[in-house]
């Protein structure tokens, strides 16, 4: 029976040491490089924050839900009143 067997390391150190090991039992082993799953098409590094990406959530949310005002600002005249200038 084959088993395959799924072993996220923390860091270098320890994908270095379980290479080693492996190889010393002389096993079958693919090594694949995990890429995290990024909101952002250009992988920004900003939504790999999770408190930036709960700070959208919740923003997104209240907008669906109308609790958050909209401000919308046509022309050089809405500025400055809404600026007060």
């Amino acid at each position: 029976m084959e088993a395959s067997i799924i072993i996220h390391p923390r860091n270098r150190k320890e994908a270095s040491l379980l290479k080693k090991v492996l190889k010393a039992l002389d096993a079958q082993f693919v090594l694949k490089e995990e890429k995290s799953e990024s909101l952002s098409p250009s992988n920004d590094p900003y939504y790999d924050n999770p408190e930036n990406v709960a700070e959208l959530e919740r923003r997104i949310a209240d907008l669906k839900t109308n609790k958050e005002k909209k401000v919308v600002l046509k022309s050089k005249e809405d500025i400055k009143n809404f600026l007060a200038i």
